[in-house]
């Protein structure tokens, strides 16, 4: 009898270890299509942010380029910037445009094309202080950085005119203007600073001329790529003095 038990005991033992040894398909199959998953959220990751990455390469000097955009670079060229990209109807213009923030400053970014691929970026900063004081504060803000880097501008052009910010006659309104620009060589580059700053005084809600009339630009060209195969137009011969008198 005890022999019938123990007989009995070993044929449920084995039976339990091969419940134990056997698998569900169907549960392997759901780990395979976790995996696939897995791998194709990894490959669209990669895809979407692989455009947004500069090359390590190509150099960020502006000797190269502005911000790793070479010089000489073909318009259907992409350009890499975490910049919001602005669409202009006009497709046959050869500008790229962008808006975005420069440190504190708000700005509008554009690359000029030529026939010999990239040669300027134009950058217009909004202006939000309508007063000549502080625009003229915010230009020398950005020279002292520029000069921090490329060192003291080679040519310096300050001019004010107009009336000062204590003018008050409302009947007589007046501007009050500033002529700022400095450069820079930075070869083969070139870098232009200009403020053309115009302020109608004294401010009021009732101003003559509505709208701000001042322009603050940053410009970094190559003049190397200053080539355009349209025809310049034709000089003019200055009749001789002796055809005046």
């Amino acid at each position: 009898m005890k022999r019938l038990y123990l007989f009995l005991f070993f044929v449920q033992l084995g039976y339990s270890q091969d419940d134990s040894l056997s698998f569900n398909p169907d549960s392997l199959e759901t780990a395979n299509v976790s995996t696939d998953t897995l791998s194709q959220v990894s490959a669209e990751s990669i895809s979407q942010e692989s455009p947004a990455v500069l090359d390590p390469s190509i150099p960020l000097t502006i000797d190269a380029g502005y911000k790793g955009f070479l010089w000489g670079s073909s318009f259907q060229t992409t350009i890499i910037t975490n910049f919001t990209k602005i669409n202009k109807p006009d497709t046959s213009s050869m500008v790229k445009s962008f808006v975005g923030n420069l440190g504190p400053d708000s700005a509008h970014v554009h690359y000029f094309f030529a026939d010999s691929g990239f040669w300027k970026v134009e950058i217009d900063f909004v202006i939000h202080d309508l007063s000549v004081e502080k625009q003229v504060q915010t230009f020398l803000r950005h020279e002292k950085n520029i000069s921090e880097v490329y060192g003291p501008p080679s040519k310096i052009n300050h001019k004010e005119s107009g009336v000062s910010s204590a003018y008050s006659n409302l009947l007589d309104q007046r501007f009050s203007n500033a002529f700022y620009r400095s450069s820079w060589k930075a070869e083969p580059a070139v870098i232009e600073l200009y403020l053309n700053s115009s302020v109608l005084l004294p401010k009021s809600d009732v101003s003559i001329f509505s709208g701000n009339y001042s322009i603050l630009k940053l410009v970094y060209y190559n003049p190397d790529y200053m080539y355009s195969s349209s025809p310049a137009p034709p000089s003019q011969e200055l009749p001789s003095i002796f055809e005046i008198y």
